[in-house]
């Protein structure tokens, strides 16, 4: 008997519960402070917002040597990477005019750190210094994924670039082309150049053979 009374006591106290607690989730706020909670998010949001905006350059500020600004920088990595696809043969070239836009990069970090494009335009660079087929454009693009790991290693550009150096293959870099020996040649603004006339050539010399007869023989130089 005392078992069945206490299971009726405990199934009453569970009843009251959840109708306690229906009542408290289906009670409705009040207007007043349901305007006052998206007044705060609304202010919060604009915070934010004007936080991220001080942290961006500004799209007429201008960087580096060849004062590019943000969007110049990036059309310009893709330019070069496009010019070099189409001739193989301007890979130094290249790599001189990508070093200008780095220091352009490195302009904008210095005034703008926490710009979430950074890391953006980074890994365009890394990724035109990779294509490029020369020693010193490849050691570059090892340098490039670095300054980013090191400085951006949460960004998404870092992971994207960490999963591309698992899976990619590099194409092998061709050997260095013999240089042909100089020949002494004259430019003449009337023609090609042509082969000098006064290359040095044996200069044969009389000397006395048998019987006194005249031989010649080349002069030792």
């Amino acid at each position: 008997m005392k078992r069945v009374f206490g299971l009726v006591v405990l199934c009453g106290a569970a009843s009251c519960l959840c109708a306690s607690a229906e009542t408290q989730q289906h009670t409705p706020v009040s207007a007043p402070a349901a305007k006052q909670t998206l007044a705060r998010r609304a202010v919060n949001r604009a915070a934010e917002a004007q936080a991220r905006i001080l942290t961006l350059a500004p799209a007429d500020e201008y960087f580096g040597p060849l004062k590019q600004s943000v969007i110049g920088i990036n059309n310009t990595i893709r330019t070069l990477g496009w010019n070099y696809d189409v001739n193989h043969d301007i890979g130094d070239q290249t790599f001189a005019s990508a070093g200008l836009t780095e220091r352009a990069i490195l302009d904008w970090q210095k005034k703008y750190p926490k710009d979430d494009q950074l890391p953006r335009s980074l890994f365009l660079l890394q990724r035109l210094y990779t294509k490029v087929l020369t020693y010193t454009a490849r050691s570059h693009a090892k340098f490039v994924a670095n300054w980013i790991f090191k400085n951006y290693g949460t960004s998404p550009q870092a992971r994207q670039l960490k999963k591309t150096l698992a899976l990619e293959h590099l194409a092998p870099i061709p050997p260095p082309t013999p240089v042909p020996s100089a020949v002494p040649s004259y430019q003449s603004i009337f023609g090609p150049s042509y082969p000098s006339q006064f290359e040095s050539t044996p200069v044969p010399t009389q000397t006395a053979g048998p019987a006194g007869s005249a031989s010649a023989k080349p002069a030792s130089r």
